[in-house]
């Protein structure tokens, strides 16, 4: 494996050059859908078309743009990545990418489109600025083969102050696996939040205040508070804002219903 760019290559991240499968229409689906999307509400997201080597659609108030138009980002195709994201960070994550690719590949194809990856990096933007960002990207489409096609990727405030943090996880499962510095793939158990914490981090994310949850969870008052100080503590956060904030870039992480 050769690790060069933000996007590394991989031995199984390949394209057979006989899928003459035609995508344009499923393209146009998800183009569309991710608009509907926008017209409901500010979404900061973008389609990455690997197969391509491009973005297929970016939202107006996408971060990726930095003043941009798509079709300047695309004459220098995924390469654009290392003219927005800090070298320091290219590196770092170009390292985590390939590991994430390596696990995502592990899986078997039906099993690949429940893959989830995050990220924190720092962008420079107009002016030299710098800002740092959580980057989510999930599965979009697969080739009739499985490999990874489009990518739905989605920009939002980090809950940390530095880059890295990179975790891959499954929507079929709760096992989440960190990107350690080394490049090794370890699993996570900190992060893994109990049913009635999740409950307690969802009422608290529509708005519930403390006295709400305890009466619609059936809990005292006590029990709820002693709930948010483990969430804090399990998530590295210091508020029930961040932690709202990790629940958003980092979606539930308890086994979802079938």
């Amino acid at each position: 494996m050769e690790i060069l760019t933000f996007i590394p290559t991989h031995p199984a991240h390949v394209f057979d050059p006989a899928d003459t499968f035609d995508y344009s229409e499923r393209d146009s689906h998800f183009i569309q859908t991710l608009k509907a999307s926008e017209a409901l509400g500010d979404i900061d997201a973008y389609i990455l078309d690997f197969k391509n080597e491009k973005i297929l659609y970016a939202t107006r108030n996408c971060s990726l743009l930095m003043g941009s138009t798509l079709e300047d980002i695309n004459t220098h195709g995924l390469r654009y990545y290392e003219q927005i994201v800090l070298p320091e960070d290219v590196g770092m994550l170009a390292q985590a990418n390939a590991r994430a690719l390596d696990m995502f590949y592990s899986y078997t194809t039906e099993n690949r489109p429940d893959a989830y990856y995050t990220f924190d990096l720092r962008m420079r933007g107009p002016g030299g600025k710098t800002v740092l960002v959580n980057h989510k990207i999930t599965v979009l489409d697969l080739t009739v083969s499985g490999t990874l096609r489009l990518g739905l990727c989605v920009i939002s405030f980090p809950t940390v102050d530095r880059p890295g943090n990179a975790y891959l996880k499954w929507n079929d499962h709760s096992k989440v696996m960190q990107v350690m510095s080394t490049g090794q793939l370890a699993e996570v158990n900190t992060q893994k939040l109990t049913p009635k914490a999740m409950a307690i981090l969802r009422l608290a994310s529509s708005g519930k205040t403390e006295v709400e949850i305890a009466k619609q969870l059936g809990l005292s008052l006590y029990t709820v508070k002693w709930h948010k100080k483990q969430i804090f503590a399990r998530l590295g956060v210091r508020n029930i804002a961040e932690a709202i904030q990790w629940m958003n870039n980092h979606k539930r992480l308890v086994k979802r219903q079938k």
